[in-house]
């Protein structure tokens, strides 16, 4: 059976088209029973690949094409390239030692870099027969070397057998104009420039038309299925061994986890926890499991980060599943207590799984990659590295290289179609930018994804330099978990850089009880701005409404917020029967127990598996199976497992339809229910940062400003501490650090808020002073244009001679028109600032201070704007946004600016949009229905502020505005008509 021995994939940047599994497909439509994926210098398709082909019943060949001057823009030279084709696993590593000398090391050619790594098990094919002579004087046999043989040509008289080369890099013709375009693009080159593929060629020939196209020498179209047949390369076969731990003493990694288990629960116990006999029997239960599994190892590995992570005082706490393990819990790894919140081990591991567990470890951003060198130096460059991440074309990525590619021009604003030049917007030009839409476009790094293999990595993964520097494995995190290789992401979280940093500030290492009740009135009242997780809208929302004793409390909230719930009407439920409302009764009585936590209904994953378990008799290890076949599994392909469960729900007594009615629920519940030990670290990491706000509101601030990337602009948080009292003070040359830091009269916001403001240019500021005047900071400093402007008009200079807040912003815009004609410090001698005075002169300061403030620091410090313009809003009839509870059911108008806006499709596929108004009282939130959406044409389309009327509806307690009606506030009616004029 003929072979297709030379094809490329979408890996083959700027030059394949379709995806591995595209591929594959393609093959078994034609009827191949084999097929090769060869991608140019790189191995990054190839466990995509081999699954994908197993799946088809196809045998997969793993090759690799070398190309002299390949690089980034450059496709590299198509003559004399070397394919190699790994005929076993020695072959295999023996390309993975290659493309890593070639990708991760400094290329030299094909020849010299292949044969520098001592190749075995692979097969050699080139269009060069000089290239193939040189490898066989090296020694390399001639019954593995191979001449390539284009389509329709005629085998010259060579001592190198031929072998059939059709070189795909597309499936068929409407894939021309794609590959072209990535061409392009690879290159940086005008389309026009780039010639299309042959008339013919390229595209993934039938064995027909192959056979056709070598009718002259029929022995090369045969040779390929000769070759086909001596790579057995499997690598969905293919499992990594775990890698060697040994303990301190020597000791297994099992009697090691035994003996810090046991130390690590007495020495707890002795602190007062884990007192009840369940733990010892829990505890028990799990290091059985993991001993049957063989898993110590891996938890001796991550338990061995997590204590080198607090010896160097960083935060650290396993997310996901891993928060269900008392084991994790005992060693450290999770601060979840999962007796304490009903959490099923079986959720994160039992001895029915034999993958790897999966334990990701969160970190403070601002400390993780002090962890991650830690780790890669602890198991070595042979054993451990950084992992890889393709980056793909995003719709405004591809946008912007398909209108390059044209020669056209493009904005910055692309998110609707008729924002794209007029040229994009044809049908075919629309197709191709739909087709590179999700296209790979370059490697890169992986955040935190580390891998560590046993006894080298490059015995199954390839690595490769990124254009940052880095080395990472070309294969992403999914195809090395298929590999079976341990992977540990060390996550950056910013929620606990914050947290970090304020502890520091107020000195208080434990501070979150979960009765504390300053914390329990600030979640009630839903005073959470800042606060990870738990400040978006509807989560304050569903906050508002419900009745909050504790974190289990906001865990429910975290799983009913999610999109599923809240569009089931599951949210709703849960409210009512949190409220009292309704009956918090179970769909059927056998459930009740298990369901009792989480009012009767079914709102974690957990709770899916609970009722499986309870409805059928099944053990919660063959009940989590079930429930992660109804998640992974197509509807079509569920009735199987209903049958069994329901016949398993009979022989328990139940009757078949009030089995099916649960079954029901539970296939509904299940696509998208929300893992309860994920919910867990959640609500706990939130519960501890809300402690911080509620109990030091300034050390939370310190670090929260620094570290903020949460749901709302900066402005909307700085606004938010500044109404609990807290005074941000400017970032001023005379006192600021680069962070922000506590001051004896409030928070001094870092330098590092300044727009443009470099690095160094921080660290000089900090190091120079004290400066006695701006003269003599510019002699110090040599700060560029940018740099000066910035910290000017943000108010950083005010404290320095000839400036003064009094004198803003006349003489500080003055002073910069100096400064473009003359950079001189000497030039300021004479300069005098000028400081108009008058009402109408005070609100031009205040304004234009705030505008600035804006602009170079991204939040506001010395007024909120709607504080400055509420006068002006009061005459437009605007009502604060505290005061739009108390007017439930009225025509209101309020004014504000725009702190968080998402449009949504309604039920019908209609637009609508959700809004969160800020004023300097606090936020309240917005609803632009449909039909008012459609009829104003998307009027909220920048910050503002803006002026909204609507009706105010209060449900239980929580306001919100009915919008009918919009208003730039600029348009207000007589603007400043009441101002006195000086």
């Amino acid at each position: 059976m003929l072979t297709l021995l030379h094809v490329k994939s979408e890996y083959s940047l700027g030059q394949g088209t379709p995806t591995p599994s595209e591929l594959v497909r393609c093959a078994a439509d034609h009827g191949y029973s084999a097929l090769a994926l060869t991608d140019v210098e790189t191995l990054a398709g190839q466990i995509e690949f081999h699954h994908a082909a197993r799946a088809a019943g196809i045998r997969a060949i793993t090759g690799l094409e070398l190309r002299d001057g390949f690089g980034p823009g450059e496709l590299g030279r198509t003559h004399g390239r070397l394919i190699l084709l790994a005929r076993d696993l020695a072959g295999y590593a023996s390309l993975c030692r290659i493309v890593t000398r070639r990708r991760a090391g400094t290329p030299c050619n094909n020849l010299d870099d292949c044969l520098a790594e001592s190749p075995t098990g692979l097969f050699y094919l080139s269009d060069d027969t000089s290239l193939l002579s040189a490898l066989q004087r090296a020694g390399v046999d001639a019954a593995d070397l191979r001449r390539l043989l284009p389509p329709d040509e005629r085998s010259p008289v060579s001592t190198f057998r031929a072998v059939a080369d059709p070189d795909v890099v597309m499936l068929d013709r409407h894939d021309r104009e794609l590959q072209r375009v990535l061409v392009a693009i690879r290159q940086q080159r005008p389309l026009a420039d780039i010639a299309p593929a042959g008339a013919g060629g390229r595209t993934m020939p039938d064995p027909r038309t192959l056979r056709a196209s070598f009718a002259d020498d029929p022995a090369a179209a045969d040779e390929s299925s000769h070759l086909a047949e001596a790579c057995t390369l499997d690598l969905t076969a293919v499992r990594a061994a775990l890698p060697r731990w040994r303990g301190p003493h020597g000791e297994s990694p099992e009697e090691h986890m035994h003996a810090l288990a046991r130390d690590r629960l007495q020495a707890g116990r002795a602190a007062g926890r884990w007192r009840d006999p369940a733990y010892d029997t829990r505890l028990a239960e799990e290091l059985a499991v993991v001993g049957e599994l063989g898993f110590f190892g891996y938890f001796a590995i991550v338990c061995e980060i997590t204590d080198e992570a607090r010896r160097r005082g960083i935060d650290v706490a396993a997310r996901g599943s891993a928060a269900s393990s008392l084991l994790a819990h005992v060693l450290g790894i999770t601060p979840i207590d999962p007796l304490a919140h009903g959490l099923h081990f079986q959720r994160f591991l039992h001895a029915g799984r034999r993958e790897l567990p999966d334990i990701d470890l969160d970190l403070p951003s601002n400390r993780r990659d002090a962890l991650i060198e830690w780790v890669l130096g602890r198991f070595g460059a042979e054993r451990a590295a950084r992992v890889s991440t393709m980056q793909r074309l995003a719709r405004r990525s591809a946008a912007r290289e398909l209108a390059r590619a044209l020669g056209l021009p493009l904005g910055d604003d692309i998110d609707d179609d008729d924002r794209l030049p007029a040229a994009l917007r044809s049908p075919a030009h629309q197709d191709l930018l739909a087709r590179l839409i999700g296209k790979p476009h370059h490697l890169s790094v992986h955040p935190g994804g580390i891998v560590v293999a046993e006894p080298h990595l490059l015995a199954l993964a390839p690595l490769e330099r990124v254009p940052s520097g880095m080395i990472v494995t070309q294969y992403d995190m999914r195809s090395l978990a298929r590999l079976g290789l341990v992977k540990i992401d060390l996550l950056g979280n910013r929620a606990l850089s914050a947290l970090a940093d304020a502890r520091r500030f107020a000195g208080d290492e434990n501070l979150a009880p979960a009765d504390d009740p300053r914390t329990l009135q600030l979640v009630r009242t839903v005073d959470t701005l800042g606060c990870f997780q738990i400040e978006s809208p509807p989560v304050r929302a569903t906050l508002s409404k419900l009745p909050i004793d504790g974190v289990d409390d906001v865990m429910a909230a975290l799983a009913v917020v999610r999109p599923g719930p809240a569009s089931g009407g599951a949210r709703a439920a849960y409210i009512r029967r949190a409220r009292g409302e309704e009956p918090a009764l179970a769909q059927h009585p056998r459930l009740q127990s298990v369901l009792r936590a989480s009012r009767g209904m079914m709102i974690y994953d957990e709770d899916v598996t609970a009722s499986i378990a309870a409805m059928t008799g099944w053990s919660l290890e063959q009940a989590d199976a079930a429930r992660a076949t109804l998640v992974e599994a197509e509807p079509a392909d569920l009735a199987p497992l209903q049958r069994r469960f329901i016949a398993a729900a009979g022989r328990t007594g139940i009757a078949g339809a009030d089995a099916l009615a649960v079954w029901d629920t539970a296939v509904r519940f299940a696509a998208y229910s929300f893992n309860k030990a994920h919910a867990a670290g959640y609500a706990h990491l939130a519960w501890q940062v809300a402690a911080m706000k509620a109990h030091h509101p300034a050390a939370f601030a310190c670090g929260v400003l620094d570290h903020y990337g949460g749901h709302y602009p900066l402005r909307t948080i700085a606004a938010d501490l500044a109404r609990h009292g807290v005074r941000l003070l400017a970032p001023t040359v005379t006192h600021a650090n680069v962070h922000t830091t506590l001051a004896p009269d409030g928070v001094r916001v870092g330098l590092g808020h300044v727009k443009h403001l470099t690095r160094a240019a921080m660290r000089q500021i900090v190091h120079a002073r004290p400066f006695s005047d701006l003269a003599a900071l510019l002699r110090a400093v040599p700060l560029g244009a940018r740099e000066l402007r910035a910290l000017v008009l943000c108010g950083a200079c005010d404290d320095l001679a000839p400036l003064s807040a009094d004198a803003y912003p006349i003489a500080h815009e003055e002073l910069l028109a100096h400064l473009e004609r003359d950079r001189d410090p000497a030039a300021l001698a004479d300069f005098v600032a000028r400081a108009p005075a008058g009402p109408a002169a005070d609100l031009y300061r205040r304004l234009v201070r705030v505008r600035n403030e804006l602009t170079v620091l991204h939040m506001h410090l010395s007024d909120h704007p709607l504080r400055i313009l509420r006068d002006e809003a009061r005459r437009a009839g605007c009502i604060t946004a505290r005061e739009v509870s108390g007017r439930a059911g009225r025509q209101i108008r309020v004014a504000g600016l725009i702190a968080a806006s998402r449009r949504h499709r309604d039920g019908h596929g209609r637009t609508m949009q959700f809004v969160t108004l800020e004023d300097e009282t606090g936020l309240v939130e917005a609803v632009v229905a449909a039909d008012v959406y459609a009829a104003l044409g998307d009027p909220i389309r920048n910050p503002g502020p803006v002026m909204l009327t609507g009706r105010a509806v209060v449900d239980r307690g929580h306001a919100h505005v009915d919008v009918s009606q919009v208003l730039p506030f600029h348009r207000r009616p007589r603007p400043f008509a009441d101002l006195a004029r000086g």
